[in-house]
């Protein structure tokens, strides 16, 4: 009994020490709210969950269940991450925040391609089989494809555009999300001259905070553009949003997809 109520203590003490890590995180929240316009600070999960929330409702009121394969599913499983994005803005982590958004790209574009080409699949079918549809063959090798690689090719097949216009266009936003997500002298200097402490614990900074703003506004176009080439029923519901002011200003590669624009 007495090993109990010990290891029970220690247990507590340890939980003690680990809200007294956080306790500090509050200032920086009040800091990131009190500094940004609150359209900024609460940016994700006021924007961007938003816009979730409409897609995906009108996506179920144009599909049957039966429709809603891999592309869904992973669309569905979106709303954690952006609650998690907001958790982690506030409180001004924002490398681990680049890290996800390059995990949320993947994973889309990922979808789209076992969506692509295993349509006739059940949704069970393509989770089972996700890794095997992800094997290509090239130069008489099996090969899986992921990273840039698979991110190109989709994207080349939503715009219907060559592969140098694909690298051009959006191999740099790439390249920023794996400068956060691998280590990187680049943004450790870049990081450093903004604010070096923001490398040893989270601390709020404005510059580093907008920037981060600006890429989400990135990826999320992409997002939002292969969800409406999936499901390209509720163009016209996206047409008629009430918000589609916000959407011409932040989500330029979505909205010439649903207008039927010419990329240029």
């Amino acid at each position: 009994m007495d090993d109990m109520e010990n290891e029970k203590s220690k247990i507590k003490e340890l939980e003690r020490t680990l809200d007294n890590f956080y306790i500090f995180l509050n200032n920086v929240r009040e800091e990131t709210i009190s500094n940004l316009d609150h359209k900024e600070a609460l940016h994700f999960i006021d924007f961007h969950a938003n816009n979730w929330f409409d897609i995906q409702n009108w996506v179920s009121s144009k599909y049957s269940r039966e429709e809603l394969k891999f592309v869904h599913f992973q669309f569905f499983r979106l709303f954690k991450e952006i609650y998690w994005l907001q958790f982690l803005f506030v409180y001004g982590n924002y490398p681990t925040i680049y890290r996800n958004l390059r995990y949320i790209l993947e994973m889309i574009c990922q979808a789209y391609f076992v969506d692509s080409k295993c349509p006739d699949l059940t949704l069970d079918e393509q989770i089972a089989n996700s890794e095997q549809i992800l094997i290509i063959i090239q130069e008489g090798k099996e090969r899986r494809i992921f990273g840039w690689r698979l991110v190109k090719q989709v994207l080349s097949e939503v715009l219907k555009k060559d592969g140098e216009f694909i690298d051009l266009t959006f191999l740099p936003l790439w390249n920023h999300l794996n400068e956060y997500s691998h280590p990187s002298t680049v943004i450790l200097e870049k990081v450093a001259i903004e604010d070096f402490s923001s490398l040893i614990t989270d601390s709020f900074n404005e510059y580093l905070a907008k920037e981060v703003l600006k890429t989400s506004y990135e990826v999320f176009d992409i997002v939002n553009m292969i969800v409406v080439k999936k499901f390209s029923r509720i163009n016209e519901l996206c047409l008629n949003y009430e918000f589609l002011n916000e959407w011409e200003e932040t989500f330029p590669y979505t909205m010439s997809l649903i207008k039927g624009m010419k990329i240029a």
